[in-house]
């Protein structure tokens, strides 16, 4: 089994639920002057990155 790899996709998973977490605060208003595309942007980048780092890992 390569370790690496999997501590990648796990980092990868983790990273994209952080960038979800803040997409979801711009959307809320918690961290202020971001516009609804910014904010909309953020949150499938972090849904996208985190499907990524699952679907990887269950491969590996």
């Amino acid at each position: 089994m390569n370790y690496g790899k999997r501590f990648l996709y796990i980092m990868i998973s983790a990273v994209g639920m952080m960038v979800a977490i803040t997409g979801i605060c711009y959307k809320t208003g918690y961290f202020p002057g971001h516009s609804d595309t910014a904010a909309f942007a953020t949150l499938t980048l972090g849904v996208l990155l985190t499907v990524l780092g699952l679907v990887n890992l269950h491969r590996s």
